[in-house]
């Protein structure tokens, strides 16, 4: 029973540093204002955010910007119900030291908040940072 025990303790700290581990990316491409690549192939996308396509208001500071802030930095990735879009990328919420990217995003009115079921972790937060943007009327709200 004891050795059972080690077992099974020894496979859940295995799973748990496995996810530590994966959770920390280095940024080799920034795509645009939501989306990037990590250095191990990785496509990601900004959960619960969207920033402007190429053509509208404030595409270039959105993804100039995103590129200043993660491009060949480590972040952590941040998991929430569901894993990937409907492309394949990754959906995660982004951290750069103690900086929550998702949030600045939208904060900086670089992002619109996009609640996309079931992830929806940090709706509140967003919905407040994007109130906010808008209505100081930071870029893509002017």
């Amino acid at each position: 029973m004891k050795k059972f025990i080690i077992s099974i303790l020894f496979v859940v700290a295995i799973y748990f540093i496995w996810n530590y581990i994966d959770s920390y990316k280095e940024v080799s491409e920034v795509i645009d204002g939501d989306t990037f690549k990590t250095v191990d192939g990785k496509t990601v996308r900004l959960t619960g955010i969207n920033s402007p396509e190429v053509n509208e208001p404030c595409y270039k500071e959105a993804r100039d910007k995103l590129k200043e802030i993660i491009k060949g930095k480590k972040i952590r990735l941040e998991k929430d119900i569901k894993e990937k879009d409907e492309y394949g990328r990754l959906l995660r919420y982004v951290y750069v030291d103690d900086l929550f990217v998702n949030s600045e995003m939208i904060r900086l009115g670089l992002a619109r908040f996009e609640e996309i079921e079931p992830n929806t972790k940090y709706s509140e937060l967003f919905l407040e940072m994007e109130n906010k943007a808008r209505k100081i009327r930071r870029c893509i709200w002017e």
